[in-house]
């Protein structure tokens, strides 16, 4: 059996890789009141250069907050990136959000029994965009529920 080796899809994560900070806007959902937030999104390469490891902390302007733990890698059979996450809601996944890069922003859905969840994350340069567009339910349009602009501290 040939080992995979690393793809366009593992090379084009690495946009991702750094500090980053900034400004999110969020909907009103199930979870929690619309409000705003400020977040720090660590991504770092792993597993020699096969993973990216993600570190979210949220703190919204209502004293709430976030904590995510995520990792992105390349499914070998289909080039499609994946997504693990977890987070401190504390629902496991349970299987990834899939996606690809269409036009310089990453796009991944990711589907549980509480709906669909689309994010769209555009590197460029020094700036990260954030966008969440969720559908809760059959036959609901997606909605946005966070949008969010970073930017970059350290590369590494």
């Amino acid at each position: 059996m040939d080992m995979p080796q690393l793809s366009d899809g593992h090379r084009a994560l690495t946009a991702l890789i750094g500090t980053w900070t900034g400004e999110e806007e969020l909907a009103a959902s199930a979870w929690a009141p619309a409000s705003t937030a400020v977040a720090t999104v660590r991504y770092r390469l792993a597993l020699n250069g096969f993973a990216v490891i993600q570190e979210y902390e949220q703190r919204r302007a209502d004293g709430g907050g976030l904590l995510g733990h995520n990792v992105f890698t390349v499914d070998p059979a289909t080039g499609d990136t994946l997504w693990y996450g977890f987070d401190s809601y504390g629902f496991p996944p349970m299987s990834p959000g899939r996606g690809g890069w269409d036009n310089g922003t990453l796009v991944l859905e990711k589907r549980t029994e509480r709906g669909v969840a689309r994010h769209r994350l555009t590197p460029d340069g020094d700036v990260l965009h954030h966008v969440i567009d969720l559908q809760m339910g059959e036959g609901t349009e997606f909605g946005q529920f966070l949008s969010a602009r970073y930017i970059r501290e350290t590369a590494t």
